[in-house]
């Protein structure tokens, strides 16, 4: 505990202070610091003569910070834990690289929900990267076994779906369809919309407007869009005459 000097309105004040540290320890038994509290003790008003102040006390700090009290308090401050540890949740104290190893279903939970430091260890780490690298190839591998849709090629899709999605001017709307295994989302160029009790779009292939659900018709791909596995099932996003 040491003396400070600080202002209080009119008066120049006498005060005690100390620090107190404040630590958390982890699963480990590290103890890591957390914050100080500022501990603040008033004892007098001095004067209102800041060079009286000065011969009284030549060698008491003034802190100019320290003004408008004449009370005891208590400022707290917070510093940050080290990264690399969970310090909330079932895993509190624990390192991430620990976890990572026991229990990497929780990581990828946490990565995907909780954000912030933690969120960015884990996806930085070796173990996601390899993870989502290995998801990443197995699809690939998968869209590779599969005879997909190529620009030019003309073929029978099996439509299970009528228009939907058209853009406000009916210039464009999209379909499903099946080629083989593959899962279709077929972009047309062009629908009219059907109006009564039950209303439905139709998608312009091959120049005219038509129903599609439940039909078989030969389209020429004009464009890939992007192909991808989704729910497990791989998936052609394609453009059609």
């Amino acid at each position: 505990m040491k003396n400070i000097i600080g202002f209080a309105t009119k008066f120049y004040t006498l005060w005690d202070y100390e620090a107190e540290n404040q630590y958390k320890t982890d699963s480990y038994g590290n103890h890591h610091q957390t914050g100080v509290n500022h501990k603040f003790y008033y004892i007098q008003n001095i004067s209102f003569d800041l060079d009286k102040v000065k011969s009284l006390y030549p060698n008491v700090e003034i802190d100019e910070e320290l003004r408008g009290k004449t009370s005891s308090f208590v400022r707290n401050e917070k510093l940050d834990l080290p990264d690399g540890y969970f310090w909330g949740g079932k895993y509190a104290g624990k390192l991430i690289s620990e976890i990572l190893e026991g229990d990497f279903q929780y990581c990828l939970w946490c990565a995907e929900n909780m954000g912030g430091k933690i969120a960015k260890h884990i996806i930085e780490s070796t173990k996601y990267i390899a993870h989502f690298e290995a998801i990443e190839k197995a699809e690939q591998d998968e869209i590779n076994s599969k005879e997909l849709l190529k620009i030019g090629m003309v073929v029978d899709l099996d439509f299970t779906h009528n228009g939907y999605n058209a853009d406000d001017n009916y210039t464009e709307c999209w379909t499903q369809a099946y080629f083989g295994e593959i899962d279709v989302v077929v972009n047309c160029n062009g629908v009219k919309q059907v109006d009564g009790m039950y209303p439905y779009l139709m998608p312009m292939i091959n120049g005219k407007c038509q129903r599609t659900k439940a039909k078989k018709i030969q389209v020429k791909v004009l464009e890939i869009i992007r192909t991808e596995i989704y729910d497990g099932v791989v998936k052609q996003f394609i453009k059609v005459a």
